[in-house]
């Protein structure tokens, strides 16, 4: 493949003279509507990618997403961009979903990010390819993120191309063969470019240091933004503007023991409690009233149950309960975090197990959204108790917090530790802290 890619390098880069500009880099005054980047992290779950030369040790799926949450936290420095991510955990999605991902949040271009490998341990380098189908390619921009990597000092030489489907797969045209990467055809065939970056392989010793930590990973993600940013035309933002905040308070909290129990439920008692808190209208120094039968006023949670009911997030049962202590499935929860959005259920969610389900519109507005993903079957689970997991990372991805960017916290649990899926993911909900 990469003999392949230094064969068409010449040709790529010289269909940019032919092409005409992309239309992502025209000055943002002259665009009514931000430009919005998909950020595709490849792989996920089963699915690791390549592999590093200390075998498991480092695996594309889980450099990937690292590296697409630097790029997106980067690419928020600026203004002018709507940026989404395919995915927002370790999760199996296929490339019809991923680019009917794209589609639906209304993507205008996909960049997937990717690490490369060999079982030649001396074949190293970074290298991009782009769509064969002309409307759809953008060697151009490709380019741009290529010379941005290679003052890194890797290896760019390899240079941008593109292949075509060595199955007869065809362009809807019937006159052009597809591209051989099947999220880019899919992607394509939705009228979405989309440009493929290998930043480096795995497998090469000397390239260890591209990756082989955090201050690495986001050098990588600097030099993708500044090409992007550069190639869509976008205005860096001014300090604090880009976030709208300079401080980010706890909205989960762990247990008297130390714990956080990361795999245990949430009641809905305590998702009422939680969303309160982040709502800019409850005033924790107003008692509110509430109807709901089964919320005396001397629990702890009445105020938060009370204010949510009192503006329609929450309601009660065919009896006027609201069984706080009962846990929230992930249904329920679905509902909560729409009406908390302001989100408007519609549509189907195209979860294998949810047709038909009475959340199903509330699951498809938050899919549609990237606030929730399925898993490798393609099931979402909607009458599953939510865990506490899943509550921090579903709610920063709403709140828009970037745990793995920001400012290191201290782990208060001891039931936690680095290296568990949702370490980052919990201190950057239970430990206040400034935003960087």
């Amino acid at each position: 493949m990469r003999e392949f890619l230094k064969r068409l390098t010449v040709l790529s880069l010289s269909i940019t003279v032919l092409m005409s500009a992309f239309s992502a880099a025209r000055p943002r005054e002259a665009q009514a509507e931000p430009i919005n980047i998909v950020i595709d992290p490849a792989h996920g779950g089963t699915d690791y990618g390549g592999t590093s030369v200390g075998g498991l040790e480092y695996q594309e799926k889980t450099l990937t997403f690292k590296l697409a949450q630097y790029l997106q936290y980067e690419l928020r420095k600026y203004k002018g961009a709507s940026i989404n991510m395919t995915r927002y955990a370790d999760y199996h999605m296929t490339s019809v979903e991923r680019a009917e991902y794209a589609q639906r949040v209304g993507g205008d271009i996909v960049i997937s990010l990717h690490f490369n490998s060999s079982e030649d341990r001396t074949v190293h380098g970074a290298s991009a390819t782009v769509s064969s189908i002309t409307e759809y390619s953008r060697p151009e921009f490709a380019a741009a993120i290529l010379t941005e990597i290679s003052k890194l000092g890797i290896d760019t030489s390899a240079g941008v191309g593109y292949k075509v489907s060595a199955s007869g797969n065809m362009w809807i045209d019937g006159q052009r063969p597809a591209d051989f990467s099947a999220v880019m055809r899919e992607c394509a065939f939705r009228g979405i470019p989309l440009i493929s970056v290998d930043h480096c392989y795995l497998s090469c010793y000397d390239e260890l240091i591209y990756y082989n930590n955090d201050i690495a990973l986001r050098n990588l993600a600097k030099a993708d933004a500044d090409a992007i940013a550069a190639q869509c035309g976008l205005v860096p933002a001014g300090k604090g503007e880009a976030t709208g905040r300079t401080y980010d308070k706890a909205y989960m909290n762990g247990y008297d023991d130390g714990t956080f129990r990361p795999s245990g439920t949430i009641t809905r008692a305590e998702a009422a409690t939680m969303l309160a808190k982040l709502s800019d209208g409850f005033d924790p120094n107003t008692v509110y009233s509430t109807n709901l039968s089964d919320v005396p006023t001397w629990a702890w949670y009445y105020n938060y149950v009370a204010y949510l009911n009192s503006v329609g997030f929450v309601t009660g049962d065919v009896f006027g309960a609201y069984r706080p202590d009962d846990n929230m499935t992930k249904a329920e929860f679905a509902i909560l975090a729409c009406r908390y959005l302001g989100l408007q259920p519609g549509g189907e969610s195209g979860f294998a197990d949810c047709s038909g389900h009475m959340a199903d519109g509330y699951i498809a507005a938050l899919r549609n959204n990237g606030y929730v993903g399925g898993d490798e079957n393609g099931e979402f689970h909607p009458n599953e108790d939510m865990i506490r997991s899943s509550v921090v990372m579903m709610m920063n991805r709403i709140l828009g917090r970037y745990p793995v960017c920001s400012t290191p916290k201290e782990n208060p649990f001891w039931d936690i530790q680095p290296g568990f899926w949702a370490y980052d993911n919990i201190l950057e909900a239970a430990v206040s802290h400034d935003v960087e």
